[in-house]
């Protein structure tokens, strides 16, 4: 399937994608991004899917921080930052990656999605101006998330443990885009995921 190429012939834009990718994966059974998917892994999927649309990806780490370091040591787009509170929740990474995110505008990522393709990504950055835009499939909303700096100064007042991305977002500005299909839905949570 993806290959870690970034896609060097299309245009890239000036915009970061933070993937939270520092749980446990305690529901899977197995570390979930290390595994494989296609010709690559989970996360190598996800990061090589959003850097053929963003200048760069923030990929927040936390347990076995090393090998995802080691996965991505000759990656010069990829910011790796370790977040020592990753047991707190995904919130946590968040709001340790909106620290490192040096554009206006950004994509929150999940990394257990590897289904999501650049057209999402190419589409969202194409909507009314908004705090938040999210692409919409089935009446329910998906990743990847188009944050501007709103959304980051929110982030950065939230508590790291209790604050979430949905509180946030019920009190700014939201765009929703129609999308075709369930990719900016489908995670992996189970063996049967993968299947």
């Amino acid at each position: 399937m993806s290959k870690m190429s970034p896609g060097a012939t299309a245009k890239k834009e000036d915009v970061d994608c933070l993937v939270p990718a520092a749980g446990k994966s305690e529901r899977m059974g197995r570390w979930k991004p290390i595994l494989p998917f296609g010709e690559s892994t989970i996360i190598q999927t996800v990061v090589s899917r959003a850097l053929r649309v963003c200048a760069r990806v923030i990929l927040v780490t936390g347990y076995r921080a090393a090998e995802l370091a080691l996965l991505f040591r000759d990656m010069g787009r990829v910011h790796l930052v370790e977040n020592p509170d990753w047991p707190l929740g995904m919130f946590s990474s968040i709001k340790h990656g909106v620290e490192n995110v040096r554009t206006g505008r950004f994509f929150i990522m999940l990394g257990d999605m590897p289904w999501a393709g650049p057209g999402v990504y190419r589409a969202l950055l194409q909507c009314a101006p908004a705090d938040l835009a999210y692409p919409v499939s089935g009446g329910r909303r998906g990743h990847p998330v188009l944050c501007n700096a709103r959304v980051k100064d929110e982030v950065r007042r939230a508590d790291p443990a209790s604050g979430s991305m949905r509180e946030i977002a019920s009190r700014l500005a939201v765009q929703e885009l129609p999308w075709q299909d369930d990719s900016i839905h489908r995670d992996i949570d189970t063996m049967e995921d993968m299947a």
